[in-house]
């Protein structure tokens, strides 16, 4: 059955003063709303609550003052192997666990190096040095030797540590003494050995490090 035609002209869209006639929301369910791209990509449809006092643009791009969270910032620049290997070697013990446990390099030499260790502050529950402490000592004496003779550009990094504890300390200083047992193009293994005020050996390890 055919439907009459109404003989009513369609009513032209006013262009006209906006006083004269009130827009429609645009509805989020309507076909004709178009889609917002942010920068990671469309980020929905444009909805009457997106056009209420902001336009699409600050729909997509909200300001950075009001993001619930802030902008990544970066890191800072790259560095090159060479600048860090030149501030390893500068042993700057501000921040480290050698400031924290009081460390100081006596000698510093890729045959023999020093370092020595205050028992306080180190102590555990029962009063006697912490191992962790001599373990950090010794890796730490051994790890300060193989920078000493490091190839250029290259950084040693610890790969194994084996720590032997011999006798108990409760006060004074320790000092670990390291000298290599093997050096070679991509490892060094240094030997340490851990004394006390009276030169009696406390603990003795060995550290394995790789040239990165």
């Amino acid at each position: 059955m055919s439907h009459p035609q109404s003989d009513s002209p369609v009513s032209p869209i006013s262009v006209g003063d906006s006083s004269d006639s009130q827009a429609s929301p645009v509805s989020a369910d309507s076909p004709s709303s178009p889609a917002v791209v942010g920068p990671l990509g469309p980020v929905g449809r444009v909805t009457a609550a997106s056009y209420s006092g902001a336009s699409a643009s600050a729909v997509a791009f909200p300001d950075p003052a009001r993001r619930p969270f802030p902008d990544p910032r970066p890191a800072g620049s790259a560095v090159s192997a060479s600048s860090a290997l030149h501030a390893v070697l500068e042993d700057s013990e501000e921040g480290t666990l050698m400031e924290t446990l009081g460390m100081e390099v006596v000698t510093r030499d890729a045959h023999r190096t020093e370092v020595r260790m205050p028992v306080d502050g180190a102590r555990q529950v029962v009063g006697i040095l912490h191992g962790g402490a001599t373990a950090a000592l010794i890796e730490t004496a051994a790890s300060v030797a193989a920078r000493a003779g490091a190839p250029d550009d290259a950084v040693p990094v610890g790969a194994e540590l084996t720590v032997s504890h011999l006798r108990s300390v409760s006060q004074g200083w320790v000092k670990a003494t390291a000298t290599p047992l093997h050096r070679g193009r991509r490892t060094v293994v240094y030997q340490v050995t851990v004394t006390d005020d009276d030169e009696r050996t406390i603990a003795v390890g060995t550290l394995r490090s790789l040239f990165t």
